[in-house]
């Protein structure tokens, strides 16, 4: 099983309704975003995180029920969601939060599940949970304290308008680089985390602080997997954009999703995947963030559409 670990909230997405923009709630979250990709695919997932009582908590409780997500890691509070107002700008989506006092924010050390490296093949973390106090210290150590027995995975997914120190959230991301083994990121991140275009040297960075293979998604010209000993590239996918709310997530939804498919998601395989394994992957990730494009809002494909997109049968 995946484990995903992170915030649920709701993204209010805008629609254009007579000539005004209007807003409708979406359900939504970095991590959540993954564990529906992962559902939808037919990996078996859950997901870890706090999520409220209220009428969108429901919502995102109901969306993880209908897409397959283990919710038994799931915490309740009564505290409110948080809302994110998605505001389009060039075609990208910029994010603006209203989440103080929420619900997943609220985890305490107390909360942090047991994982049994039997049944948890690999738990995925990221975004916003990360930062957002007070409760982003308990990811922090469920992280450190599953270092070693299962796998890890993380895609920063960096929002600047909520970093108030970069270079304390860049002290934290290369603390964290010590317990990842996949790591994903875009370009955009890695710009304003490092300020360079030399992506290949970033690259073997990671790779030199124990990463085993970090992917890099580059938008629609495609994505870059690198590893100790290559690096695999595959392009983009050619579709009609909707929009891009949840693409990233989608990309790593697939990717953990293939990996575990031909058996590669254990520290033995890991370290032994080929450059075809890895190339397959990204296709199948590349395609899997097209089609979230293709809708309105964070809504990833079923594995049959993706089937049906690149003409194969996955097992």
């Amino acid at each position: 099983m995946i484990i995903v670990g992170g915030e649920a909230l709701i993204d209010f997405t805008p629609i254009e309704i007579n000539g005004e923009i209007a807003y409708i709630p979406k359900e939504g979250g970095s991590p959540y975003n993954v564990a529906i990709t992962l559902g939808r695919l037919g990996a078996p997932c859950g997901f870890f995180g706090k999520i409220s009582y209220d009428f969108f908590g429901e919502m995102l409780i109901e969306k993880l029920k209908k897409n397959h997500v283990d919710i038994s890691l799931v915490l309740r509070s009564e505290k409110n969601t948080t809302l994110a107002f998605v505001i389009l700008r060039e075609g990208e989506p910029h994010f603006i939060f209203y989440g103080e006092n929420t619900a997943d924010v609220s985890l305490e050390e107390k909360d942090i599940p047991l994982i049994d490296p039997e049944k948890v093949e690999l738990i995925h973390f990221g975004s916003i949970s990360m930062i957002r106090e007070p409760g982003c210290f308990v990811l922090e150590k469920m992280m450190t304290q599953n270092h070693g027995k299962v796998l890890i995975s993380f895609d920063p997914n960096i929002r600047p308008n909520l970093i108030r120190d970069k270079n304390d959230y860049l002290r934290k991301f290369e603390a964290w680089l010590k317990t990842i083994d996949i790591l994903k990121a875009s370009i955009a991140d890695i710009k304003w985390l490092y300020e360079t275009e030399s992506m290949d040297e970033i690259a073997r960075y990671f790779l030199e602080k124990g990463v085993k293979i970090f992917l890099l998604t580059l938008g629609k010209e495609g994505s870059i997997g690198y590893t100790k000993f290559f690096s695999a590239f595959s392009k983009g996918k050619e579709v009609k954009v909707v929009d891009t709310v949840g693409a990233g997530d989608a990309f790593m939804g697939g990717f953990l999703y293939y990996l575990n498919s031909i058996g590669k998601l254990n520290k033995n395989f890991l370290e032994n995947v080929t450059k075809t394994e890895l190339e397959n992957a990204l296709d199948f990730s590349n395609t899997v963030s097209a089609l979230t494009c293709t809708k309105k809002g964070a809504e990833p494909p079923y594995l049959a559409e993706v089937e049906n997109f690149m003409g194969k049968r996955y097992y």
